[in-house]
């Protein structure tokens, strides 16, 4: 390989990584919050046991995070939590169409995050 064709080569490979989103590089979890009105009832996610009234966990942000809520003399709550293409994937999705590198970002956690972070649970009597 010349010298020309070599530095053509590696300022393709750097605008491939600029132009990138990165979200391979992105932390793959995220945290998420969850706070109940009844100080005292069980928080699992995806699970876990939590905590009571408030926890909070890092979780996968690439997959739908299970929530439920349980206390006695109470109707057990279940949620689900979704996950969306973040930003940063999107733009992983904008550099693979000049180059095809940015595109395993989407392969990733990074290039996700979860549809909400912050939950308020209210139970309701049985």
């Amino acid at each position: 390989m010349k010298f020309h064709e070599s530095k053509s080569f590696c300022l393709v490979l750097i605008l491939c990584v600029a132009l990138s989103g990165c979200s391979a590089f992105r932390d793959s979890t995220q945290n998420i919050s969850v706070s109940s009105d009844q100080s005292d009832a069980q928080i699992f996610i995806n699970g876990q046991l939590a905590g009571t009234g408030t926890a909070s966990m890092a979780v996968k942000r690439n997959e739908n995070v299970q929530i439920m809520t349980k206390k006695d003399g109470y109707v057990t709550s279940q949620k689900t939590i979704g996950k969306s293409l973040n930003t940063t994937g999107v733009l992983d999705i904008i550099g693979g169409v000049l180059f095809l590198i940015p595109l395993f970002g989407l392969l990733s956690p990074g290039a996700y995050s979860l549809d909400q972070t912050n939950v308020s649970i209210m139970l309701v009597q049985e």
